[in-house]
């Protein structure tokens, strides 16, 4: 369960900017999740609650998952699509050379506070 991490590593970083920025509570962390990672968004959101118990930064913190889709394009006949929802295969040529657009970011998108 490697979400567990991840998040663990993105509440450091919101502690981190709130304290540069002498903020004593964080009203909203918002996470970019490909789905090209790995990562369950499922996991992050059961997880949270845990990760931030008893941190008085997080104390009424909502987190918000913003999904990225994983977008390819083909390098044989040059398609656009979606590589899960195609099972990494180019439903135009059934190629799977292929070139990532998108979908394998993990980011900390926005600190609210």
């Amino acid at each position: 369960m490697h979400e567990i991490g991840a998040l663990n590593e993105a509440v450091k970083l919101a502690e981190r900017v709130a304290k540069e920025n002498n903020v004593d509570k964080i009203k909203v962390l918002t996470l970019e999740v490909g789905e090209l990672t790995g990562f369950l968004p499922v996991f992050f959101e059961k997880y949270f609650s845990v990760v931030v118990l008893d941190n008085p930064l997080f104390s009424e913190c909502e987190l918000k998952i913003e999904n990225v889709r994983g977008e390819a394009m083909c390098n044989e006949c040059h398609a656009l699509y979606n590589v899960v929802k195609n099972e990494g295969a180019c439903p135009r040529c059934h190629s799977r050379d292929k070139l990532i657009l998108g979908g394998q970011e993990f980011k900390v998108k926005n600190i609210a506070y």
